[in-house]
């Protein structure tokens, strides 16, 4: 298995971060709520909604297609959520006119723009894409190593999600990783919050400073 380059998969712009995959999506942005008010739409990264007078301003969003994920701070920062194609009518768990920066983290693959989520699947956008994603077929895995170039004690994850590595004794852990399967994003803090960053397929070393013995959580967010 190659090893990739950080630089491949960790920068910033969605040109370098997504390379790997073909993605396109499409989100939109209100700013009132039930897709009334003026609107953003979005089919590239935004890492910062204050340079375009939206910060602070969504309070329903509709996602036409792709996963998304939508963070509190600029940079995707902050308190992060990732939200599946569907209709928001009303924008809960903290997210109503928090919003500062959006980019696509996966690819759905199928035409689901038009449908419209519950409010209690809404509520809890984190378990809803992981239930969305989990495992068909050949399941995906990742394997965290305390030590840099895989050495050290190592921790198998074979499932959608670890939502706090606390609870394994592996929390604030790792200086390397190698996803046999699937991409995943891996986030500094539990339940999928604080930085995070996506890996696909292949070795990693070393990782980049702002998760070096800081991983908290991690799921699956494409299968391929």
């Amino acid at each position: 298995m190659a090893s990739h380059r950080f630089s491949a998969v960790l920068c910033g712009t969605a040109a370098t971060l997504f390379a790997a995959v073909a993605i396109a999506g499409e989100i939109t942005l209100f700013d009132q709520e039930n897709f009334n008010g003026r609107r953003e739409v979005l089919r590239t990264d935004a890492p910062n909604f204050d340079r375009g007078n939206f910060n602070d301003r969504a309070q329903s969003v509709i996602v036409r297609d792709g996963v998304w994920q939508v963070c509190s701070d600029a940079y995707f920062r902050g308190q992060c959520v990732e939200l599946q194609p569907g209709e928001y009518p009303v924008l809960e768990g903290g997210l109503a006119r928090s919003i500062s920066s959006a980019r696509q983290v996966a690819d759905t693959g199928r035409d689901s723009g038009r449908q419209q989520y519950g409010a209690s699947e809404r509520r809890d956008y984190g378990n809803y894409a992981q239930r969305e994603y989990a495992p068909q077929g050949r399941e995906p895995r990742a394997t965290l190593y305390e030590g840099r170039d895989f050495h050290g004690r190592a921790f198998d994850i074979d499932r959608p999600a670890v939502n706090n590595l606390d609870r394994t004794n592996f929390n604030d852990r790792a200086e390397s990783l190698r996803v046999d399967e699937g991409r995943w994003m891996f986030c500094s803090d539990a339940n999928f919050q604080g930085t995070c960053r996506t890996f696909g397929p292949g070795e990693y070393p070393t990782l980049p400073p702002e998760l070096d013995h800081r991983i908290s959580s991690g799921r699956v967010v494409e299968n391929r």
